[in-house]
Parts: structure tokens; C-alpha cells; sequence
């Protein structure tokens, strides 16, 4: 059925086709959530906690922004409290914008995740080594930002607290929760057969095309990647595994259509690097041995 007015009737108005069946189960057009307005407002967001949080810390403990990389504790502190602010104000945010829970906007799917765990747990140490594994055929950076904090172990466990839990959360919401299906909405938009048939299928579903889904991975991993080049003191080599590791990411997000089941994969493949670390220095109580 054409959403098309019917010529010679009295009522000239449209017909919304979802208005057509039974008016209890009619729950309007569909909603492409989250769109690339909701994306722009994500990272705007984030963008804002990161530099008010390091403002704020370096001020207080008076320490001038332009020595941010001779503080690394500080700065993993400013980030920690960023991410965690900018999750406190997405959950509070977004569901205003939406009319509908947070976890169900970003399509948390824990179902998807239960039904799948060990998979993905396995997956994200199988990622971990054949990521570690490419990086010896590869020009390894001289340093990186981690290598202030891997030297106490109280440092140590903090950051593997931040890359196990607070960083995939936040990354992954922020890549693979809004990024990736807001390229994937644009790109749907945008390729649309501008035809009452085409308008209806936008109505009626918030589906991706294929095409769609693949041209948002390829494109949302770029920034994914860059964000930690930075911390590989861009070593591009590194950098382009994180960009394959990134696809992989959202592979698994498209294919569970669940941002449980990419979070906990990035979770697995951090920690897995972490255990690597923990092994060897003996609980993190010999970090001298990661320079030998």
C-alpha cells in the first residue's frame, strides 16, 4: 500500500501506512537511532568533559596544560573522570532525545551477549594474540603514553583498571554505539530511491543495508584508530592494527547487533594484554623486566 493520497476522496491527507493497522500495536515511523545529530552531540559532549576535566585537574593541582605528557597519572586521572562523565551525561541526555531507554537507543542487547559469552571472550583473547603476535613484523614505537605509569605498581593496577573496564565502555559507545549507525543512517539517507516506495521503506524500517554497515565500519574505525595514536607515538604500524582490530569490533557489533558483545570483546582483548604484563612482572611487583 502506497503511503500516497487517493485521488477522489474526500480526506486529501497522506496515509501514514503504520496508521493503517491496529491502532494499540501503531508505534508511529521508524526510529533511525542513534542518527548522525545524535553522534555529533555525543562527541561534542566527550570533547567538552576532556578538556573541562584536565582544565580543571591540571589547575588544582597546578600543573600548566602544555606538560600534560609529563604527568601521565594526572592525565589517565582527567581521562577517567571525563569518560565517566560523559557516560553519566549520555544515560541522562540521550533517552530525552529518544523517548526511549538509553541501553535500548544504543542497542545494548544483552541477550545477545548471554547467549554468546564465551565466544566472545575467546574471540577477544584469540584478537589480542594475533594483534600482539603481527606487531613483531612490525616497527614497534619507542615509547608510548603508557610507559610513565608502568613504572609502580599501584599506577599499573590502575591503569589496567581504566583499560579493562571504564576505556572499552566508553569507546565502544562512542565508535560502534553511535558512530558506526550514524554513518551507516547518512549513508541509507542518502542512497534512498527518492519514490513514495522508497519514503515508505524508511518509514517502515530503521534496518541497515549491507552496503551501508560495511561503508560505516571501514570508515568509523579511521578515527577509533587515531584516537591511540597518540599513545603509540604514532608508530603507524600499531596504528593499523588497531585499525584492523577495529574492524573486527564492528563486525561483532553488526553481526550480534549487540554493543554488549563489542564491549566485552574490547574488554578481553585489553585484559589480555594486560595479563601478558602481569605474568611476567610477577603481579606487577617487577616492572623493571618490561625494559629489559
Amino acid at each position: 500500500m502506497s503511503n500516497l493520497p487517493v485521488p477522489g476522496t474526500v480526506e486529501s491527507k497522506a496515509l501514514d501506512i503504520q496508521h493503517d493497522t491496529d491502532p494499540a500495536q501503531d508505534h508511529g515511523p521508524a526510529k533511525h537511532i542513534p542518527h548522525f545529530g545524535h553522534s555529533v552531540i555525543f562527541f561534542s559532549l566527550a570533547f567538552l568533559m576532556v578538556n573541562l576535566c584536565a582544565l580543571v585537574i591540571f589547575t588544582a593541582a597546578h600543573i600548566r596544560l602544555d606538560s600534560i605528557s609529563q604527568h601521565p597519572g594526572i592525565a589517565l586521572a582527567a581521562q577517567a573522570l571525563a569518560y565517566a562523565l560523559t557516560l553519566i551525561a549520555s544515560a541522562w541526555i540521550f533517552p530525552h532525545l529518544w523517548d526511549l531507554p538509553f541501553l535500548h537507543g544504543i542497542h545494548w542487547n544483552m541477550l545477545a551477549f548471554r547467549r554468546r559469552w564465551y565466544i566472545i571472550v575467546a574471540g577477544g583473547v584469540l584478537l589480542s594474540l594475533a594483534a600482539q603476535s603481527s606487531l613483531h613484523f612490525l616497527p614497534e614505537p619507542k615509547t608510548t603514553a603508557f610507559d610513565g605509569l608502568l613504572k609502580t605498581q599501584h599506577a599499573a593496577w590502575l591503569l589496567m583498571a581504566f583499560a579493562v573496564l571504564l576505556a572499552p565502555i566508553t569507546e565502544e559507545l562512542a565508535f560502534r554505539g553511535f558512530l558506526l549507525p550514524a554513518i551507516a543512517t547518512a549513508y541509507d539517507w542518502l542512497s534512498l530511491e527518492r519514490s513514495p516506495a522508497g519514503l515508505d521503506r524508511w518509514q517502515r524500517s530503521s534496518l541497515h543495508s549491507t552496503s551501508a554497515l560495511i561503508f560505516s565500519a571501514i570508515f568509523s574505525s579511521i578515527p577509533f584508530a587515531l584516537l591511540h595514536a597518540d599513545q603509540l607515538s604514532h608508530a603507524w604500524g600499531a596504528v593499523g592494527v588497531l585499525y584492523g582490530v577495529s574492524l573486527v569490533l564492528s563486525l561483532v557489533r553488526i553481526r550480534t547487533h549487540s554493543l554488549a558483545c563489542s564491549v566485552v570483546l574490547h574488554a578481553t582483548y585489553n585484559f589480555s594484554i594486560f595479563a601478558v604484563i602481569l605474568f611476567s612482572t610477577g603481579g606487577f611487583r617487577h616492572l623493571e623486566r618490561l625494559s629489559q
